[in-house]
């Protein structure tokens, strides 16, 4: 490894300890040096594409989930209405 991925390896542990509510408002205050801020606008960027996967694979299941325990009730009440009848 050479010097500038060790340190983006540091500043990324760094990041992920402190959050990116944290992150954002030291970028806001100044607080990093120009080539830490340049990096903390990627790993912010790359975290928004990490939680809009996630965010995308949850919904997925969500949505089989709904469907599921509508085909549940359906067939429950299927159920019923055929005892009902006999």
């Amino acid at each position: 490894m050479d010097n500038s991925t060790l340190e983006e390896a540091e500043w990324r542990a760094e990041f992920e300890r402190f959050g990116e509510e944290q992150v954002r408002a030291s970028l806001h205050s100044g607080f990093f040096p120009e080539p830490k801020r340049q990096f903390a606008f990627q790993w912010l960027g790359d975290e928004a594409i990490a939680r809009k996967m996630r965010e995308q694979k949850t919904y997925g299941y969500v949505r089989w989930t709904l469907v599921a325990a509508v085909a549940a009730v359906f067939v429950g009440i299927l159920g019923i209405v055929v005892t009902l009848f006999r």
